[in-house]
C-alpha cells in the first residue's frame, strides 16, 4: 500500500519539531574576566611589571656614549633613530649590581613627556596578562629602594610581580640629579 501523500507545509513543521527536540541547548555563557595588561621585566632577582602606555619602545642596547660628571649608573647617551636618549642602569640605581651587557639586557624607552631616558634592565619577560583576583595591593612588609617606585603587586604562581610606575621614577629627584 503506498504512503499517503503528506502536505509539505506540515512535513516542514514536524521537521523543525524534530529538530528542536534533539538540538543541543545553548552554551553556558561564561563570566568575562577583566585583565590588566602590562610589560613585564626583571630587574636584579625582582620581577616587575609596568602598564604599557609608560614603555614606548624594548630593544637590545645599541652603543653607548659615555658622558663624564654622571653618576655611575647613568650609562651615557644611545642613538636611537636619531634620537638621544640617556641610558640608566635600573638595578645600579637601586643600589644592586649593574647589568651585564648580554643577550637578555634590554632598553626600555620610557614614555614620559619631555623626558630622552632608557632603562637598561636584566631581561624583558614580555607582555603579562594578570585577572583581579592575582591582584595584591600591599607590598609593604618587603625592603627593597624598588618598591618606592611600586604601585601594588600581582600574585601569579607563586611569584610577586610589582607593578613599577615609570612616571613615579621620573619625578624623583635622585632620578633626575645625574651630577657625580
Amino acid at each position: 500500500m503506498a504512503s499517503p501523500i503528506q502536505d509539505p507545509l506540515s512535513l516542514l513543521h514536524k521537521m523543525q519539531l524534530a529538530s528542536r527536540m534533539s538540538a543541543p541547548g545553548l552554551p553556558e555563557q561564561a563570566q568575562t574576566v577583566e585583565l590588566w595588561s602590562g610589560l613585564g621585566f626583571r630587574v636584579a632577582e625582582m620581577t616587575l611589571v609596568t602598564p604599557l602606555d609608560q614603555v614606548s619602545e624594548v630593544l637590545p642596547c645599541p652603543a653607548i656614549t659615555l658622558v663624564p660628571g654622571t653618576c655611575r649608573w647613568v650609562k651615557g647617551i644611545a642613538n636611537v633613530r636619531g634620537n638621544l636618549f640617556t641610558v640608566v642602569d635600573l638595578p645600579e640605581y637601586f643600589g644592586k649590581d649593574p647589568v651585564v651587557m648580554g643577550e637578555r639586557a634590554r632598553l626600555l624607552i620610557m614614555n614620559v613627556a619631555n623626558l630622552n631616558t632608557a632603562l637598561l634592565v636584566n631581561e624583558v619577560l614580555g607582555l603579562r596578562h594578570f585577572d583581579e583576583e592575582q591582584e595584591r595591593h600591599d607590598v609593604s612588609g618587603l625592603d627593597d629602594p624598588v618598591l618606592a617606585h611600586v604601585r601594588g603587586a600581582f600574585l601569579r604562581d607563586g611569584t610577586l610581580w610589582g607593578v613599577f610606575d615609570m612616571h613615579s621614577l621620573a619625578g624623583s629627584e635622585t632620578f633626575n640629579n645625574v651630577a657625580a
